[in-house]
């Protein structure tokens, strides 16, 4: 007799989600049904599905104010990208991107263009061979609305993190290669190579990254190489290249969130923690004083959700996966100046492994992702602080 770890089985539900969506069929925009979830009280407006279905894709905000997602799980969406014109509440496709990828990174860069990072090149997820994960990086021109590659990375990535720099260059660190790794590299736009730079203390992946007020960049959490999740955070100083070992957060955690609020703290939200349970744990990290501070629990326990800050600097949190590995639907406002979190609605559908970005307007598109049915990945949802209006926006 033996046992599986909670770890492993955290892998395998990982593996068949992403494997799942890959092998099903694209579901047309026109077959898109409502889901029966629903509350009279939400803030939520169904914005119309995308043309191709996705999750574990990526999502920027471009200078102009749309929004281009790319990628995802699975053929033919992988190597897709579309994009999303909030003044017109439209999507449109376009070419295609030179790999097909999902579990990337997409970072907007000084110039205005977008750069696409590692992640992995098929329909088969979470691969313990690394031939799956790319060290193939590129950038979408806006010049000319093509994508044009990159010099090749220094070490294959997925589930790491980019980062942009003050000075213009994007900090890509950690990510599996096959395992956790510590490597860290940096983008130059200039020249479009790659330099690897000092590595962390720690080698992880399913980590976050924050770019602090003072412009070093904050990692925490992640999965190690013992593939349980770790507290451990460090601070890459952008001006001398090296890194420093901080505080570690109360509570290991994998599959978490962070974001970085108008006060200069840090707010780490959910994830999972070293036995694999899901946490509704947050807490607070000062870089003035590089240590950690409690703060309110979320109302419900959630890994793969986003965060967000609002204009009026709220954090709204999305989605997820909860007890059980069950998606969720349910969103949450976090209030720094009273440190409690408030119910903000439930989206129309339970989703994980989505993307939300704030548009100009404050509102927040939140695209994809998976749930129980395969239905939420064509579909999208539009978060208005200020409203309760239905806008339904077809795909173009």
């Amino acid at each position: 007799m033996y046992s599986i770890s909670t770890h492993t089985i955290v892998i395998l539900i990982l593996s068949i989600l992403a494997n799942t969506i890959s092998t099903n069929p694209i579901i047309p925009t026109n077959t898109v049904r409502k889901s029966i979830i629903t509350d009279r009280n939400s803030r939520w407006s169904d914005t119309g599905s995308l043309h191709f279905s996705r999750t574990y894709q990526a999502a920027s905000v471009m200078k102009d104010g749309r929004v281009i997602v790319s990628g995802g799980s699975g053929f033919p969406v992988c190597n897709t990208y579309e994009i999303y014109d909030p003044s017109t509440k439209s999507w449109t496709k376009d070419e295609f991107m030179e790999e097909c990828r999902h579990f990337h990174t997409s970072s907007i860069l000084s110039d205005g263009n977008i750069l696409v990072v590692g992640g992995y090149a098929d329909g088969t997820a979470l691969s313990s061979n690394v031939k799956f994960s790319l060290n193939v990086a590129s950038y979408y021109d806006l010049s000319d609305g093509f994508w044009k590659g990159t010099f090749l990375m220094k070490k294959p990535r997925a589930f790491h993190t980019a980062s942009v720099l003050q000075n213009g260059r994007v900090l890509v660190v950690g990510g599996e290669d096959p395992e956790a790794a510590a490597s860290a590299e940096l983008y130059d736009p200039s020249n479009q190579f790659w330099t690897l730079v000092k590595s962390m203390k720690y080698s992880r992946l399913w980590h976050t990254a924050t770019v602090l007020s003072n412009g070093n960049v904050f990692i925490t959490g992640g999965r190690g190489v013992d593939s349980f999740a770790t507290k451990y955070a460090e601070i890459y100083n952008s001006s001398t290249g090296t890194w420093k070992v901080v505080a570690s957060m109360n509570y290991a955690r994998s599959l978490h969130a962070a974001t970085l609020l108008s006060n200069g703290k840090v707010l780490v939200s959910g994830g999972l923690n070293g036995d694999g349970d899901v946490l509704n744990s947050t807490e607070l990290f000062d870089p003035s004083t590089e240590s950690w501070s409690i703060t309110d629990n979320m109302k419900q326990g959630r890994s793969q959700h986003t965060s967000t800050v609002l204009k009026n600097g709220n954090v709204l949190v999305t989605g997820g996966i909860g007890p059980q590995f069950a998606r969720i639907n349910s969103s949450e406002l976090y209030n720094p100046s009273e440190g409690v979190w408030t119910p903000a609605g439930n989206m129309h559908y339970e989703r994980a492994g989505h993307t939300a970005s704030r548009l100009r307007d404050g509102s927040v598109l939140v695209v994809g992702g998976n749930d129980e049915n395969n239905v939420a990945g064509v579909t999208v949802e539009l978060y208005e602080p200020s409203t309760n209006t239905y806008m339904p926006i077809r795909a173009k």
